[in-house]
């Protein structure tokens, strides 16, 4: 006969959900060893009482009110002299996704212990714990469960014990353990330890541990501390070797320092045998949604003092000298909301010498470490062999009807030129009144105003003042048929700082432009498995854009670009496909993905086609064609094209290619391609692959390049073998970029991430 009767009351499980996903976000091997336990008893000992059903039942206070544990058995008796509840036979406790099973459990009303035995095994939000009994003690929030296992789906963590006990109300002791994430009773590596005991928001303390290879212990430790809280914590963080022909042996050992929760910083020890002691640091903060910094320094005290520009090596970094020893490179990036709802974009990078980077581009701290700028800010870097770093301050107050931005903008020439010429727009301002109807009117008027300070170390310096209002009519035709044309003024004003017979100069410049457009779409119904309908959209835009400027004779640009661009008299006709498909899996969810798009560009210059046949221009009246595709019918196939083509040479003038495809195969695992390939006009060519391809028996091997097709000469080249199981991975990989090589070796561990040195 079989009983189902309510058990124990929910009253933490929010607190246990909050401290598993705390615990897995910080992926530490101590921060799991105690989140097994913390799991199992926090779900047991915090349950309030029992209920018996027809057999007895008592009345709880009004905050238990909450959904109860619910308990099946093939028996399921109560001795009311003695106040115990006692299940026998296939014995389980559920509520919602937690579940407890055993063949036996004794529960005792006056002494609050509980005592499962035979079979244990529970179940909490796809976790696992089995062992052979438990004894639970409910007033005192203690317990233990001897030969105990527990998996932990998230990270797929094992951890075992011959017993795991809660002795405090925050303490708990396994004895024997093992850690590991490979699945079966002989795993190929594991952490073991004769104690561990750890005390939450406190420490642990760990004797006798060591990591195994199957039984053969490869690091031991007699006895170990560490720090068992579940927020950041200053310490040690793992070190980190490696070796190269230009820089030794390489040690970096770096130091976590948790300033407050939302400060921290790294300081990165790093020791080269050939260049010295280079000493980094990294602080980061968050104030806010929106506002965040990360900043990066690091200083070298060079042995190499001098370049040898007789050492083909160093002439491939560049042929520029070097004589600093002293030599350093800092970077930042920040957004940070400021009062009255301005937003300030300050973004650093300045080096000490053009060398820098080059020498120290990847390993441990170099231009490739560190990838948060990018994937966190949006705004890489300056490239690599960029001949000048630029820092910027942006200030912006953005609202609907009108943006005010001020920037300040330095390029910084790491060579050190004499005469440096670079412009420094040290100081901008820009207003911008966006587009809005005018009461009355069915036109819109829009305001750019441009203020800027250009400064140079050597050359014309002064100010630039441009103010460009604009007036439009947007109108349309039936439902297809849209036509906009605008007029506008632009004066330009320059004043010179240290040139008397060009100290002052104005001009104005009058632009009108007309937009013709429209947008045609068609939905097809389609029955390829989930994609239920396509949808192409078509808009074809004629354009027309008109700009002379006074006196131009008379005017010297000197920065503007648009000065340099001077009239425009052009017509350019652009041709937009979009490929849009609408899927419904089998549950009916319905998802929205833009398969492709395709855009053509040609332009045409109406003053070059005045010119008498045989007369000297410069070029014809058509400019190149330009086409761009982005294909991407599948998540594992991705193409990207862009060409242009030029009418009178017959020519391509520009062209960039890129490929990327992926093969499922069997376990899950993916073949991967990729290729880019890039022409300029100049007759430069570039080309860049990456193919990794799965071989049997869980062997992978891959290989990459980028070369310069023109020079002749291989940029960045790798070539690799790796072997992948269920939990652990060796990788073994050769690089070289320009005429530094590496061979690198990586182990992976399912867990724990990867452990290198080249």
């Amino acid at each position: 006969m079989t009983a189902k009767k309510p058990f124990f009351r929910e009253v933490y499980r929010k607190e246990i959900m909050g401290k598993r996903s705390t615990h897995i976000r910080k992926k530490r091997i101590h921060i799991f060893l105690y989140t097994a336990l913390t799991v199992f008893f926090l779900s047991l000992n915090n349950s309030g009482g029992i209920f018996a059903g027809d057999v007895i039942s008592k009345s709880f206070p009004a905050e238990a009110e909450e959904a109860p544990w619910q308990i099946s058995a093939e028996s399921l008796v109560f001795k009311e002299n003695e106040g115990l509840y006692i299940a026998k036979g296939d014995v389980t406790f559920t509520k919602g996704d937690q579940s407890l099973h055993a063949q036996e459990a004794v529960y005792n009303e006056k002494t609050g212990i509980v005592e499962v035995s035979g079979n244990v095994r529970f179940e909490s939000f796809g976790d696992v714990l089995t062992g052979e009994s438990g004894v639970f003690d409910l007033n005192r929030r203690t317990g233990k469960i001897s030969e105990g296992r527990l998996f932990l789906t998230q990270n797929h963590y094992y951890i075992s014990g011959e017993s795991m006990e809660k002795i405090g109300e925050d303490t708990y002791l396994i004895h024997d353990f093992r850690l590991t994430t490979c699945d079966g009773l002989n795993p190929v590596w594991s952490i073991t330890g004769y104690e561990i005991k750890v005390t939450m928001e406190g420490y642990g303390q760990v004797k006798r541990a060591a990591f195994r290879v199957k039984d053969i212990p490869f690091i031991y430790l007699p006895y170990l501390i560490f720090p068992a809280k579940t927020s950041r914590q200053t310490g040690l963080l793992l070190p980190r070797t490696g070796y190269s022909d230009r820089n030794g042996f390489d040690l970096e050992v770096p130091f976590f320092w948790a300033i407050s929760d939302q400060t921290d910083a790294t300081f990165y020890e790093r020791f080269m045998s050939r260049r010295g002691l280079m000493q980094g640091f990294e602080y980061r903060y968050v104030s806010g949604y929106d506002s965040r910094g990360i900043y990066l320094f690091d200083i070298l005290r060079d042995r190499v003092a001098t370049k040898d520009l007789s050492n083909a090596d160093q002439l491939e970094l560049s042929p520029y000298p070097r004589t600093n020893k002293s030599r350093f490179w800092l970077r930042s990036r920040t957004d940070q909301q400021l009062p009255g709802g301005v937003r300030a974009r300050l973004d650093t990078d300045i080096v000490s010498d053009q060398d820098y980077l080059k020498e120290f581009s990847s390993d441990l701290f170099g231009f490739k470490a560190r990838p948060e700028l990018v994937t966190e800010f949006g705004r890489p870097l300056e490239e690599i062999n960029s001949p000048t770093r630029r820092s910027a301050l942006r200030l912006s107050r953005d609202r609907q009807d009108y943006s005010l931005q001020t920037l300040a903008a330095y390029y910084q020439r790491p060579e050190d030129v004499v005469d440096d010429e670079t412009p420094q727009p040290l100081a901008g301002l820009d207003f911008t009144v966006l587009p809005r109807l005018l009461t009355g009117l069915p036109v819109s008027f829009a305001l750019d105003t441009n203020y800027d300070f250009i400064w140079r170390d050597f050359g014309q310096k002064g100010h630039t003042l441009s103010v460009s209002p604009m007036v439009s009519y947007p109108a349309r035709f039936g439902p297809y048929l849209e036509f906009e044309p605008s007029v506008g003024f632009t004066r330009d004003i320059q004043w010179l700082e240290n040139n008397p017979d060009m100290g002052f100069q104005t001009r104005g410049a009058y632009q009108l432009q007309g937009r013709l457009t429209t947008i045609l779409d068609r939905i097809y119904e389609t029955g390829w498995k989930q994609v239920k309908k396509m949808k192409h959209k078509f808009s074809p835009t004629l354009t027309y854009r008109y700009r002379v400027y006074e006196e131009d004779d008379k005017y010297r640009p000197w920065f503007e670009p648009m000065d340099a661009e001077g009239d425009i008299n052009r017509l350019t006709l652009s041709i937009d496909n979009l490929l849009d498909v609408k899927k419904e899996d089998d549950k009916g969810n319905i998802t929205y993905a833009q398969w492709g798009s395709m855009s053509i560009n040609q332009g045409y210059n109406l003053d070059e086609s005045c010119c008498p046949s045989g007369s000297l221009r410069k070029q014809g009246p058509f400019e190149p064609l330009a086409g761009i595709l982005t294909f991407m019918p599948f998540p594992d196939l991705k193409l990207n094209a862009e060409a242009h083509w030029d009418h009178y040479e017959n020519a391509v003038s520009y062209a960039d290619l890129s490929f990327g495809f992926m093969m499922e195969r069997s376990g899950g695992r993916k073949d991967t391609y990729e290729i880019d390939y890039t022409y300029l006009r100049d007759g430069s060519k570039g080309l860049g692959y990456y193919v990794d391809i799965n071989l049997l028996y869980g062997f992978s091997a891959g290989t990459s390049l980028r070369r310069d097709i023109d020079l002749g000469q291989n940029i960045e080249r790798s070539y690799w073998i790796e072997h992948t199981s269920q939990c652990w991975g060796i990788r073994l990989g050769f690089e070289k970029i320009d005429e530094e090589s590496n061979i690198m070796v990586t182990f992976r561990l399912l867990g724990l991430g990867d452990l290198s040195g080249s």
